[in-house]
C-alpha cells in the first residue's frame, strides 16, 4: 500500500482545539514526536479503512510488550485473567467514540483523532508464535487483536495482521487450540475472505453495537455532524457475511445508554439480529461507565463532540474498578435486556462486562460466558 502526505483531514482546521494546564495546545506532545520523527503521520485512503473519509494516522515501531497482559478485575469487579492483547495500537482508534477509556488513559500523550498504529508487523507476527509455543499456555487461554487498543479490522488494509495471525491459530503452532479475539465497529470482512477455511475456526469475530439511535449519541462524528463509524444495519450484514464465512461471531452491546425510549430502540435492535439470521456465540452487556470522571472534560479538550446524551455526573458511583450508575438501575437495565433477547433467542449465552459479583450473582450470570475467553 502506498500512502500519499496526508492532506487536511484534521479536525483541527474546523474546530478550536484547547489548551492544557501549562498553556500549550492539547496536541502539543504528540506533535513533537511528529516533528522529531519519532512518529510519522499517514493518510489512510476511505475505501481501505472502510469509511466514508480517510483517517490519519501516526505510525512508529514499537519495541517493547508487544503482547501485554493484566488483571483488568479487582476483588469487586469480575474480569478473569485469562486473556491476552496484540499492542497493535496505541490510544483511541480514530473513530472518535466520545466514550472511549482510551482518550482519559492516555490524557496528551495521544490524539484521538491520530491513532498510533504501530508499523513492525514481522515482530508482533513473531511475538505471537512465541506466546502460542509457550509451554504453559493453556487451552483458555486467548489473544486479542489490540482489542483493549484499538480496533481489530479498521486498519486491517493497511498492516494484514490478522491474514498473517490467522495461519499461526490453525496451524502446528497452535498447540493447546487456542481462539484469536477480533473486536470491531469496521465493516471490512473483505480481509477475511482471504483467510483459508481451515484457519477461520480460530478466529473469533466480535462486533459491537448498539440500536442506531443509541449509537448516534456516543460513536465517532466529524465536525459537520457526519457519524465516523458505519450504519449499524452495514455492521449486521458485516457480521452476516462473517458468519457465512464459518467465523464464530460474538456480539458487544456496550455501553447500552437508558436515553429516552431506548426500551424500544433495544426492542427494535434485538429485531434487526433476528431478521438478518445471526446466531452470535456470546452476547455480552455493559452499562455506561467510566474509569474516572474526568473522561468527558478530555473528550471535549481533544475537540470531540460532547455526547447528545449521558447519565448524570452525580448519578456515577464507584463500585469495584469503574464509577457505574446505580446498582438498581443497572440490575433493571441488565434485567430487561437479559429478558429481551432471550425472548427472541432462547439459547443465547449472556455475559457482563466489568460487573461486580455482586450483579452477577443477583442475576444468576456467574458465569464464563465472557467475549474475551475461548
Amino acid at each position: 500500500m502506498d500512502y500519499v502526505a496526508p492532506e487536511s483531514t484534521s479536525p483541527y482546521d474546523h474546530i478550536g482545539v484547547s489548551s492544557t494546564s501549562a498553556g500549550k495546545p492539547i496536541t502539543w506532545y504528540v506533535d513533537k514526536q511528529v516533528t522529531e520523527g519519532k512518529w510519522i503521520e499517514e493518510t489512510v485512503p476511505a475505501e481501505t479503512a472502510g469509511l466514508t473519509r480517510p483517517l490519519t494516522i501516526l505510525r512508529a515501531p514499537r519495541k517493547t510488550n508487544l503482547i501485554t497482559y493484566q488483571r483488568h478485575g479487582d476483588r469487586a469487579t469480575f474480569c478473569p485473567p485469562m486473556w491476552w492483547d496484540l499492542a497493535i495500537g496505541s490510544g483511541a482508534c480514530g473513530l472518535g467514540c466520545r466514550a472511549c477509556f482510551l482518550i482519559l488513559t492516555h490524557r496528551v500523550m495521544r490524539d484521538p483523532w491520530r491513532h498510533l498504529l504501530y508499523s513492525n508487523v514481522d515482530d508482533f507476527v513473531r511475538a505471537t508464535e512465541a506466546w502460542l509455543l509457550h509451554p504453559k499456555r493453556r487451552h483458555q487461554h486467548t489473544l486479542g487483536v489490540g482489542i483493549d487498543r484499538s480496533d481489530s479490522l479498521l486498519y486491517e488494509g493497511v498492516t494484514g495482521l490478522v491474514r498473517l495471525l490467522a495461519p499461526l491459530f490453525g496451524g502446528k503452532s497452535n498447540l493447546r487450540d487456542c481462539r484469536l479475539i477480533l473486536s470491531t465497529k469496521s465493516t471490512n470482512m473483505n480481509y477475511l475472505m482471504d483467510i483459508l477455511t481451515s484457519d477461520r475456526k480460530s478466529v473469533v469475530v466480535t462486533f459491537s453495537l448498539n440500536p442506531e439511535p443509541i449509537a448516534d449519541l456516543w460513536e465517532g462524528k466529524w465536525p459537520d455532524g457526519e457519524r465516523i463509524t458505519r450504519n449499524i444495519n452495514d455492521r449486521l450484514e458485516a457480521a452476516a457475511l462473517a458468519q457465512d464465512l464459518g467465523f464464530e461471531i460474538r456480539v458487544r452491546v456496550d455501553p447500552i445508554l437508558t436515553a429516552p425510549g431506548w426500551e424500544d430502540h433495544y426492542h427494535e435492535f434485538i429485531g434487526q439480529v433476528r431478521r438478518t439470521g445471526l446466531h452470535f456465540h456470546y452476547w455480552t452487556l455493559g452499562t455506561y461507565r467510566e474509569k474516572s470522571p474526568q473522561l468527558q472534560a478530555w473528550s471535549q479538550r481533544w475537540g470531540l463532540a460532547p455526547m447528545e446524551w449521558q447519565p448524570s455526573v452525580d448519578e456515577m458511583i464507584h463500585d469495584g474498578t469503574h464509577w457505574h450508575l446505580p446498582f438498581r438501575q443497572r440490575r433493571e437495565t441488565y434485567s430487561f435486556m437479559f429478558d429481551l433477547i432471550r425472548q427472541t433467542f432462547p439459547d443465547a449465552r449472556i455475559g457482563l462486562c466489568k460487573e461486580t459479583y455482586t450483579m452477577r450473582k443477583l442475576l444468576t450470570l456467574c458465569n464464563a460466558d465472557c467475549n474475551c475467553l475461548a
